[in-house]
């Protein structure tokens, strides 16, 4: 049996483990667990686990899909009204 000697992401509940609330707003919430040099990002029923220094790649690719749809979303409006404005030739 194969051992990948990965570090375990989960968060437990040792006296080693001090949780720090880092944000919570309408959707979620981000808990950071210094023991474990864990962040859980929170959203509904979903709980992620990811290592503290992944948080800002997180962040970075996050704010990258948000910028490539918003382009995406305006390139689309962009063509509808184009398309709309071609159809309307007489």
């Amino acid at each position: 049996m194969e051992n990948n000697h990965k570090p375990d992401l989960a968060m437990n509940n040792e006296a080693t483990c001090s949780r720090v609330l880092l944000s919570k707003n309408e959707i979620g919430r981000i808990v950071f667990c210094e023991g474990c040099s864990v962040a859980e990002l929170e959203i509904g029923a979903i709980s992620l686990r990811i290592e503290g220094s992944a948080l800002h790649t997180l962040k970075m690719l996050l704010a990258d899909a948000a910028t490539r749809l918003t382009l995406y979303q305006q390139e689309q409006a962009l063509y509808a009204k184009q398309t709309a404005a071609n159809y309307n030739v007489h």
